[in-house]
């Protein structure tokens, strides 16, 4: 998977807090999408500090062949904002997954009933 940051209006500091609290939750999303090839998977993190609210915003945008999914959370603390966007993420994919699951195995059961069908033929 290949992994871009995005940051504006972050200082130094919060930029490599974002990016190594970032880190290991990927690896946990990398393990999900284990069937996927590695150069088909895309990570854009993008991360904004508000001045006036004292304030982080996480977006996290995988684009996967079978779609885009996107999660975005703000909140006063970097790392929970993090953690609300990976749990959104979370969700979607394995939604998003169990749904092709189920897709397939009635793809691969209406083929076996017309291979069954024809046979009786």
């Amino acid at each position: 998977m290949e992994t871009i940051f995005f940051y504006k209006n972050m200082n130094k500091e919060d930029e490599q807090i974002l990016s190594d609290y970032v880190t290991p939750k990927i690896n946990k999303i990398e393990k999900i999408l284990s069937h996927f090839p590695q150069d088909a998977v895309l990570l854009h993190i993008k991360g904004e500090r508000f001045e006036k609210h004292s304030a982080y915003e996480v977006e996290l945008v995988l684009k996967l062949p079978i779609g885009t999914f996107t999660a975005k959370e703000a909140s006063h603390m970097i790392t929970k904002a993090v953690d609300l966007a990976k749990d959104r993420l979370d969700i979607q994919l394995k939604k998003a997954l169990s749904q092709l699951r189920e897709h397939r195995s009635i793809k691969a059961r209406s083929k076996s009933h017309v291979r069954v069908a024809s046979l009786a033929l």
